[in-house]
């Protein structure tokens, strides 16, 4: 998990841990919070259910988050700096517009595995789909992972057409958990198609800036 030093994830936390047995004890709830989560639901889990899983007084847990939507969010960030981990690495050998949609393929693939694997992110996606903080949150992080994108491929983009493609950079990247979440809502056969025409959709909308001629 990313280190609890990070900025976003100290945005959410009411005081911020100095001492390794404090990072601890927020890691110890937030591993928790995330496998009550997968297995219930995030509505279903309560602050009292998560101290008493951690280990410690509920008090231990207000000492650092100020209520269940705090540890959501830092839940939530911290998934999406997997992602952004995940995006850095795929594009990291982008040397070529062949590359870029092998790369485009694989991140693709590898976020709806990521999905798919983790329920409790599943209801991480849905909650952000219902809570306002969350969406704004969310927009960010797609901002984020859209720039890693347009930003190790903007070399293959000829100049005039690098405005347009940040745009549909940052569109693709913030529906692709929309189509992922459609993936597992139909299930089935369903599911599989609906994750390559996703990936066909991307590729076919960057082809027209990727290797596009001056």
């Amino acid at each position: 998990m990313p280190d609890l030093n990070e900025s976003a994830t100290r945005g959410q936390l009411r005081r911020v841990p100095k001492q390794e047995r404090s990072r601890e004890r927020i890691d110890e709830i937030l591993k928790v919070s995330m496998d009550l989560i997968g297995r219930k639901g995030i509505d279903a889990v309560t602050m009292k259910e998560i101290a008493a899983l951690s280990g410690g007084p509920i008090a231990s847990v207000y000492q650092y988050f100020p209520n269940k939507t705090a540890i959501v969010a830092t839940l939530y960030e911290r998934y999406a700096d997997e992602v952004k981990n995940m995006i850095e690495a795929g594009m990291a050998g982008v040397k070529s517009a062949d590359d870029a949609f092998a790369a485009i393929d694989m991140l693709i693939d590898g976020y709806y595995l990521k999905v798919k694997n983790t329920p409790a992110i599943q209801d991480l996606l849905n909650a952000a789909q219902a809570d306002k903080s969350l969406a704004e949150l969310d927009l960010e992080q797609s901002r984020v992972h859209s720039r890693i994108f347009a930003g190790a491929t903007y070399f293959l983009v000829p100049e005039k057409l690098r405005e347009e493609f940040t745009r549909t950079v940052l569109l693709t990247f913030h529906l692709a958990a929309g189509a992922v979440r459609l993936a597992l809502l139909v299930g089935g056969d369903e599911e599989a198609w609906v994750i390559h025409d996703f990936k066909v959709t991307a590729n076919v909308q960057f082809r027209h800036f990727i290797g596009a001629p001056d």
